[in-house]
């Protein structure tokens, strides 16, 4: 679309002005002078503008689909087809309004030569949905700004951010010894890893005789490895509506963050071959004491359950009065007295942290992920943390493990230390023994 901008027009005054007084004062110089500002105001009418028809544009989103709260890079780019410069080009591309740009700008102004390209790269954070991108806009203006052509390239490439709890979750199919959430009994057996050498007893494995040891001691010794055991994990999620607070504009809030925390959990139990189950708090549900409860199970049917109940904690629910307090207490009821509890909270109050505490007078193993969602940019926010790495506190110091998933610590890392239960720990616990 092209349309003319009318400008100039104090030139066009000024320029009426300084000829009526020539002639009033019948002065050559003031006449003269007039044609000055009269220049201009040719200049800018018959100056043209390309059309922005020449105009190429792409994009890519990466990644996509994508977890909440993960950087996104948008890189658009935009390429001069034709074989005339586009001068004065001014690109804006149509950023989600529900996305917020954390770094770039999706906006630019440049000079195109034919064949020259150039790039526009900016940042948002994702957040849980799917996200439509717009064309971007794209304006040229002659050399004299009195034509404007606006353009809406419909882009090559990625139109859409997608983002999922699940985005970045391992296929089941994926086993290995590797996995960060194996666990091990400290009465050590058959494996792969070492563990430790007793002495040699008649009837012993040949390959699992110390054979280095033997030729620089000249005495027998048997090699003993780390025994993996299965167990039965039981994720408790905070949903509660209080925890549907965001770091700021644009970014995931406490429950997703800590929704995508548990799928990642549950995906990595289920892989290693544990009994995982489910408990939801915070939310109304037809589950024993108003829980949305999974029982244990494995497999990858039961991990599809799980994730769709976590995917339902995510929705925000109607206004029913939930008491979380006695929904906590339940869970250590439904899970059984051998089974671990992995409380995932952002840990914005002190409930998380008294649950914690009752479900160690019962004798549980606990583990604790707590994804930080506080702001440190503010006074009020940076208090917020202290009193949240305080309730962290509390929960070690109750023998809990804690694990403080920061924003910009990968996930997985931080799973490594949430799931991977200390040896002396693991063997007292694990439901599927020896």
């Amino acid at each position: 679309m092209r349309r003319r901008r009318v400008r100039w027009r104090g030139a066009v005054a000024a320029a009426l002005v300084l000829a009526v007084a020539g002639v009033w004062n019948r002065s050559a110089a003031l006449v003269l002078g007039a044609a000055i500002p009269l220049v201009f105001v040719a200049y800018g009418t018959l100056s043209t503008v390309d059309s922005p028809a020449d105009l190429a544009v792409s994009r890519t989103v990466e990644p996509t689909p994508a977890p909440p709260g993960r950087p996104v890079t948008v890189t658009l780019t935009a390429t001069n087809e034709g074989d005339r410069t586009l001068s004065d080009l001014r690109l804006v591309d149509g950023v989600p309004d529900d996305l917020q740009v954390v770094d770039g700008s999706p906006r630019a102004g440049t000079t195109l030569d034919p064949g020259e390209s150039r790039t526009v790269e900016y940042t948002v954070v994702a957040r849980r949905g799917e996200y439509d991108f717009a064309p971007p806009r794209a304006r040229l203006r002659s050399g004299g700004v009195g034509m404007v052509a606006t353009a809406d390239p419909r882009p090559s490439g990625d139109e859409r951010l997608v983002c999922r709890l699940d985005a970045d979750a391992p296929p089941l199919a994926e086993r290995g010894d590797d996995f960060v959430g194996r666990l091990t009994a400290d009465r050590p057996g058959r494996g792969v890893q070492f563990h430790s050498t007793r002495e040699y007893r008649h009837g012993d494995a040949a390959d699992r005789i110390d054979w280095r040891g033997y030729a620089q001691r000249g005495e027998l010794a048997t090699v003993e490895y780390e025994r993996r055991v299965s167990t039965t994990v039981v994720v408790v999620l905070d949903a509660r509506e209080r925890n549907r607070v965001a770091a700021g504009p644009g970014r995931p809030t406490a429950v997703e963050r800590s929704a995508y925390a548990a799928v990642r959990t549950v995906t990595a139990l289920v892989r290693a071959g544990h009994d995982v189950g489910l408990a939801v708090v915070g939310r109304s549900a037809s589950g024993p004491g108003g829980l949305d409860w999974i029982e244990p199970g494995a497999g990858s049917d039961h991990r599809s359950r799980l994730t769709a109940a976590v995917e339902r904690a995510v929705e925000v629910d109607a206004d029913t009065p939930v008491d979380a307090t006695y929904q906590f207490r339940k869970v250590a009821e439904l899970a059984g007295p051998r089974a671990q509890l992995l409380l995932v909270s952002p840990l914005l109050d002190g409930l998380p942290v008294e649950a914690v505490e009752t479900w160690g007078s019962l004798g549980r193993a606990r583990t604790v992920v707590s994804p930080d969602v506080v702001s440190a940019t503010t006074v009020g926010g940076r208090l917020d943390g202290v009193r949240r790495r305080t309730r962290l506190a509390r929960c070690q110091s109750t023998g809990a493990r804690t694990v403080d998933w920061r924003r910009g610590t990968p996930l997985a890392l931080a799973l490594e230390y949430a799931l991977a239960v200390e040896a002396r720990r693991s063997a007292g616990t694990a439901g599927g023994g020896a």
